[in-house]
């Protein structure tokens, strides 16, 4: 009798999930395209869960992924409960797929402990958690009472801490920043960067996910104290090129001081050139980068607007008014567009 030898085929190794959480304007789609355009030949799945009916998030991503699955319409806990993220996953893991990578780009107003919670009991088989990674934004930490609570807490449930945008403060300031999240979060590793610009060896496949020390076995969690509970949402779209002109001044001197974060794509028609603006504000700072339009995209201005109080009904009315009625015509003698850096 010949003994057989049955080969077995090799495990197909599990697919590692790397988290982007942080506040609103933080910077997390910016570090996300920056992995995505630095990838070194991974092929990533992305899915991106935005606060808003427009998911601006997935818009901005850049199209260098694969795969893209967008989720809409508040945080990260509520949007993907049960099955949900499971079935999102499952876009990307599946046997031979070609997908190497995944990242979630969490809701700015996502709440840490319900998204470790999420992820805990439902991303199933063929993949693992790597790592979490929070984004500070060491410019506005301060400037909001809500963004500092809510983005310490998130580098309390860390891996990673990316203290971003440190070009806009002092060195001794970004110092002050680190020091007080080590303080907070002393196992997680603490990066400063501007722009998100990070060597993505610091931070992918690291395999640095761990159990915090937070109780995680809580079931009864109250999501109305959730920081988007507290937060709306406007929402603006338009085919109708923008003003350059009546846009600059709505940026400048029109905007509600209830509006804390605002980001989208403005089209503003031969006025501008006949570019894809891309427009973000948070706080009191405001920028606009452009790019071009790809062959396949449609000029249209899509924005978002996120604060407390907001008067949606005047913001929509200060939005109209944006709209160019006469976009054949010259811009009026005497003035002209002040063009933005082209985007990274």
């Amino acid at each position: 009798m010949t003994d057989t030898i049955t080969r077995r085929k090799p495990k197909q190794p599990k697919i590692p999930i790397t988290v982007l959480t942080g506040f609103l304007g933080s910077g997390k789609t910016t570090l996300l395209n920056h992995i995505l355009t630095h990838n070194q030949g991974l092929k990533i799945g992305v899915v991106v869960n935005d606060f808003g009916s427009i998911n601006i998030d997935a818009k901005l991503v850049t199209a260098q992924t694969d795969s893209k699955l967008e989720l809409s319409n508040g945080c990260i806990c509520c949007s993907l409960d049960g099955l949900d993220l499971q079935e999102a996953i499952g876009q990307f893991v599946y046997p031979d797929s070609p997908i190497d990578y995944i990242i979630i780009e969490a809701s700015g107003l996502a709440d840490p402990y319900d998204l470790l919670v999420t992820l805990r009991d439902n991303l199933g088989p063929g993949v693992r958690l790597d790592s979490i990674i929070a984004l500070v934004d060491a410019a506005n930490i301060e400037h909001n009472a809500e963004a500092s609570q809510l983005a310490l807490k998130q580098a309390e449930y860390a891996d990673f801490v990316v203290v971003n945008k440190t070009d806009l403060v002092s060195q001794q300031k970004a110092e002050d920043i680190k020091q007080l999240i080590r303080a907070i979060n002393p196992r997680a590793r603490v990066f400063s960067t501007t722009r998100g610009r990070l060597e993505l060896h610091l931070i992918l496949d690291t395999d640095a996910w761990r159990s915090t020390s937070a109780d995680l076995s809580k079931q009864d969690h109250d999501h109305s104290k959730h920081a988007h509970e507290h937060y709306t949402q406007v929402s603006f779209t338009s085919e109708q090129s923008l003003d350059p002109l009546r846009f600059q001044e709505f940026v400048n001197q029109q905007m509600p001081i209830e509006v804390y974060r605002a980001k989208g794509i403005v089209d503003l028609g031969h006025k501008g050139h006949d570019r894809k603006y891309i427009f973000q504000l948070v706080g009191a700072r405001s920028e606009i980068a452009w790019e071009n339009w790809r062959d396949d995209e449609p000029p249209t201005t899509h924005l978002v607007f996120i604060g407390r109080d907001v008067d949606e009904a005047a913001l929509r009315g200060l939005l109209e008014n944006c709209v160019d009625t006469k976009p054949d015509e010259a811009l009026t003698t005497g003035y002209e567009v002040r063009l933005p850096k082209k985007a990274d």
